[in-house]
């Protein structure tokens, strides 16, 4: 038996998402090297120098997942010219194909994870289920829908949209209508829940992002004890677990989510590692630095610590 359950009545859910509810390292890594791969094919420039100004891209984004990287490469800008026509569908379609059709291999839940959130669902049917993530919004909803976890959850709470490519000089965005209008629309894939985007200064380890879940949900000033009936899941020791133990929650550390070094060195080569750090542990840990309440060798372990109502 667990060392510690909560009672019967736990008042908030909330979970991170990459390698947490899947593998997004191992899906990254996959779908980016395909979409580059595309590109080289296309427009006949080495790889190698697409990695490295992919990588200056995500720096000038300040998120590995700027959906829009093939429109900014400038190997593409210069091979193109003007012709935003002839780029989107020469090389941007082409490329965001071969991403989702790799990513869609790895793109999948951790295999107990639909079967938990069904079963918390049942024991708990009245407590609210969050998604709290450091990923653009748009991408983070993206997911969701795609690994078909987004009926699971009452809220999702994420970064700001990624901005659009635009040719100044046209004065036109290099997107195609369609994923336009969703943007512009803030398409959320018919989700009836709420959707906060928070500002980029939220990112964790700050607290104000998982703060402002517990103040939407009128927990922000509980008591301790009553914060302690707040489930907090994610990876990241540095920043999930930091922050969940600075605002006294219930901290479930996702320790099968780690990535392993071969992964996120195969990151690094299109991405710095400070983008990496928002979708993946990647520093060494400080053996004296907060700990979890409790440990998760997999997603469905958190259902021992609570308790049916």
């Amino acid at each position: 038996m667990p060392d510690v359950i909560l009672g019967p009545d736990p008042k908030l859910f909330v979970t991170d998402i990459d390698n947490t509810l899947f593998d997004w390292v191992g899906y990254y890594v996959v779908a980016i090297r395909a979409l580059l791969a595309e590109v080289e094919a296309i427009i006949g420039v080495p790889r190698a120098q697409l990695y490295s100004e992919a990588r200056d891209v995500f720096t000038a984004h300040a998120s590995i997942e700027f959906p829009f990287v093939v429109q900014e490469l400038p190997s593409v800008i210069q091979y193109y010219g003007d012709d935003i026509d002839g780029m989107l569908k020469q090389v941007v379609d082409p490329a965001r194909a071969a991403f989702l059709a790799a990513g869609a291999t790895k793109l999948q839940p951790f295999a107990d994870v639909v079967a938990t959130l069904t079963e918390l669902r049942r024991r708990c049917p009245r407590l609210p289920c969050i998604a709290l993530t450091d990923a653009p919004r748009y991408v983070a909803m993206w997911k969701l829908n795609k690994l078909g976890l987004l009926p699971f959850f009452d809220a999702v709470y994420g970064l700001p949209d990624p901005r659009l490519p635009t040719h100044e000089k046209l004065a036109r965005v290099k997107v195609d209508s369609e994923i336009l209008l969703k943007h512009v629309s803030r398409h959320n894939f018919a989700f009836a829940g709420k959707v906060r985007i928070l500002p980029d200064e939220y990112e964790k380890p700050g607290t104000r992002g998982l703060k402002t879940v517990l103040m939407d949900y009128e927990l922000d000033e509980a008591p301790a004890e009553v914060r302690r009936t707040v489930v907090w899941v994610g990876d990241n020791r540095r920043k999930d677990v930091a922050l969940g133990k600075r605002l006294g929650v219930f901290t479930a550390w996702a320790e099968y989510g780690i990535a392993s070094a071969a992964d996120i060195e195969a990151l690094a080569e299109f991405s710095p590692l400070t983008n990496i750090e928002k979708n993946a542990e990647i520093a060494p840990q400080d053996l004296n630095g907060p700990r979890p309440d409790v440990t998760l060798s997999s997603f469905s372990e958190i259902l021992r610590y609570i308790r049916p109502s």
